[in-house]
């Protein structure tokens, strides 16, 4: 990525970051004003009610920017921003080709947010059937604009797994959304390397959508993190997961240098967290005949804090071990199948070390 790209990137960011940090505190008023309210519970850790339209503001500084942005470019090239900004507005003269899949990712992207809004406006009167309609929906518009994953033989079989991974790490993310900053952390974190891959591989576009959506997730976390004054929502959960799973779809893994295909594994490896998480609680609500969407206090966050992590410091760890799993992971595309096979193996090791944190009984000190 060339001097001038690199500004551009870093204004896009910016930009998407003044827009969340200013569209949070409206998103506030909106909560109280219609009662989208968290209320305090057995398993919460806050103690007054809270408001929970935060993912308004994560779209609405956006899904709205990329449009606009996009419908700006004809403008750009001949703006002053053209002979302060020429290889990167030069690129961008040709995301024409990509508009079929850009379009769909932002629809995509806006009916997971309404289907996410109407569960929290409606609440229980939102039935879970037509969330998960939504869902596949919204995944179903990506696939038909082949946005999808090329790594098995038929297109069928791709479909399929499009479908899998879309609602599957849409759900992931919601159900992360557990703790005070915990899953626009990861997100955050996860974006990072995923534009950092994006960033060495060429994907300029990529690399464009990747710094929209990390400012809007920073520009959130001012006001999300422990101890946070307003929470996503479903409407932001879902959206977050939806996101990272159709960015992990548009970008690029394997390159010249790849010597293996190794590097298609980088997206499990980047959220490796949420995976684990989600497979964890949902096996265990499954083992004891209770409903995979009814919340509980099985998460690897709450499992921290039992073992005596502070709310804090759990979500750092967190976001730590993501960090860890996805530098690892960023090495993939430039490494030798030697290289590949110890990064693989460092990851199983993370894997390890969480269900050993999740499974483990700490013993009673002695008299």
């Amino acid at each position: 990525m060339s001097g001038d790209q690199a500004r551009f990137t870093a204004l896009v960011f910016a930009a998407a970051f003044a827009a969340c940090a200013a569209l949070v505190p409206l998103s506030k008023v909106l909560a109280r004003r219609f009662g989208v309210l968290d209320q305090p519970g057995d398993r919460k850790v806050h103690e007054r009610a809270m408001p929970r339209l935060g993912g308004v503001a994560l779209f609405g500084s956006f899904v709205p920017l990329v449009l606009l942005g996009y419908l700006a470019l004809p403008a750009l090239q001949g703006s002053a921003l053209a002979a302060s900004f020429p290889g990167a507005l030069g690129l961008l003269a040709e995301a024409h080709r990509v508009e079929r899949q850009l379009l769909a990712v932002l629809v995509g992207a806006t009916l997971i947010f309404v289907v996410g809004l109407l569960d929290d406006v409606l609440q229980a009167r939102f039935p879970v059937s037509l969330k998960a309609s939504g869902q596949v929906l919204a995944a179903l518009v990506l696939i038909l604009a082949d946005v999808r994953t090329s790594v098995l033989p038929t297109d069928l079989l791709n479909q399929a797994l499009t479908l899998l991974w879309l609602v599957g790490i849409t759900n992931a993310f919601n159900l992360l959304d557990n703790m005070d900053g915990l899953s626009a952390g990861v997100a955050l974190v996860a974006s990072g390397v995923l534009l950092l891959n994006a960033a060495l591989l060429g994907e300029f576009f990529i690399a464009l959508l990747l710094a929209g959506f990390m400012g809007s997730l920073l520009g959130f976390l001012l006001f999300n993190f422990p101890p946070a004054s307003t929470f996503l929502g479903d409407c932001g959960s879902l959206l977050i997961g939806f996101c990272m799973a159709s960015f992990t779809l548009l970008e690029r893994y394997v390159s010249q240098a790849s010597s293996s295909l190794f590097p298609v594994l980088m997206p499990v490896l980047v959220l490796a967290v949420p995976i684990i998480d989600t497979a964890t609680v949902v096996a265990i609500r499954l083992r004891e005949h209770r409903p995979i969407y009814v919340g509980d206090t099985r998460h690897i966050s709450h499992r921290l804090v039992s073992l005596g992590f502070s709310p804090r410091a759990a979500v750092l760890f967190i976001w730590l071990a993501t960090l860890c799993l996805g530098l690892g992971a960023a090495l993939l595309p430039h490494a030798t199948p030697a290289q590949s096979a110890m990064i693989l193996a460092q990851a199983l090791g993370f894997v390890a070390l969480f269900l050993v944190l999740l499974f483990f009984d700490r013993r009673r000190e002695p008299r």
